[in-house]
């Protein structure tokens, strides 16, 4: 049974994919839909060093950012028979996301560029870090 999806967004088209998927999961099985949006922030030190150009993002700022974020994902689709709730957070995409996942998902629905698998693992990967560790199932939309 699935009652609570969660789509992690970045205001991609994968992640308007994404949430169209989960849309249609939503409505087969009468689930609730939380888009998450994770606001990247560099730390404020780092390697025994202060980056002295480092200039926090106000909570009106993080905010702003996830609106966008969130219109761009929804843009287009007709949302009125599903319950979605957003959160947007600061930190590691990766972390923030596998924490969230913790709040009880069934399953997570989230979009990848689809790199190759070299690149994949030379670069790093949000959604790579994500199926290895969640606890539910994960489904990537290219």
């Amino acid at each position: 049974m699935v009652n609570r999806i969660l789509v992690p967004t970045d205001g991609s088209e994968y992640s308007h994919r994404a949430m169209l998927t989960a849309m249609e999961y939503a409505k087969v099985f009468g689930a609730e839909i939380e888009l998450l949006h994770v606001v990247s922030q560099p730390p404020t030190h780092m390697y025994d060093f202060t980056v002295k150009e480092y200039y926090p993002l106000s909570e009106g700022q993080v905010t702003g950012i996830g609106v966008k974020v969130f219109n761009a994902t929804l843009k287009g689709l007709d949302t009125n028979k599903i319950q979605i709730k957003d959160k947007v957070v600061t930190g590691y995409p990766a972390e923030e996301i596998l924490y969230e996942i913790k709040r009880d998902f069934d399953l997570v629905i989230m979009g990848s560029r689809g790199h190759r698998p070299l690149a994949g693992a030379l670069i790093g990967s949000v959604t790579q870090r994500v199926m290895a560790e969640a606890h539910c199932p994960v489904m990537v939309v290219k």
